[in-house]
């Protein structure tokens, strides 16, 4: 994922409902939806997703990856003959409202949440609550102002040394 890239993570809005705490998907070794996809089955989700954006070549053979590396893309991971994660990545340089709406749309109709796992927050399918949560990332700051961004960094990186 670049520095641009804001990025959302698609998860099941009945494992959530099930009871489930986002915060079990974190941990020391970073984020694993595979829990939360467990028992997800929905034959269309794939079709959906390649709708959005043109399909592009993954290294990874358990991958499937639509658009650009570098600009939005969406990359599906299978796992156990299941789905691992749905990752969204939109490119804040140039945004696409239209995938933006196209994916808030998408996760009402599948019963999806998404989840924005730089915030650890679940934002409800509605544009707005999306764009929200996009213009308050990191990667919103870094394509606002490069400069303030990699500042703070310098800072963050001088107090944990």
């Amino acid at each position: 994922m670049a520095i641009w890239q804001f990025n959302v993570e698609l998860i099941p809005a009945t494992w959530l409902a099930a009871g489930n705490d986002i915060e079990s998907l974190f941990g020391e070794e970073g984020f694993d939806a595979l829990p939360a996809w467990a028992a997800y089955e929905d034959p269309g989700l794939e079709q959906r997703l390649g709708m959005l954006l043109p399909r592009s070549r993954s290294w990874n053979p358990a991958q499937i990856v639509w658009g650009s590396q570098d600009g939005n893309d969406i990359r599906l991971s299978r796992r156990h003959e299941g789905i691992g994660c749905v990752a969204v990545h939109f490119d804040l340089r140039n945004p696409n409202m239209l995938l933006i709406r196209a994916i808030a749309d998408l996760a009402r109709d599948l019963e999806l949440a998404i989840l924005v796992p730089e915030v650890r927050r679940i934002a409800t399918s509605d544009v707005e609550a999306l764009l929200r949560f996009a213009a308050e990332s990191s990667a919103a700051h870094f394509v606002l102002d490069p400069q303030s961004f990699l500042s703070q960094l310098d800072t963050v990186s001088e107090r944990a040394n």
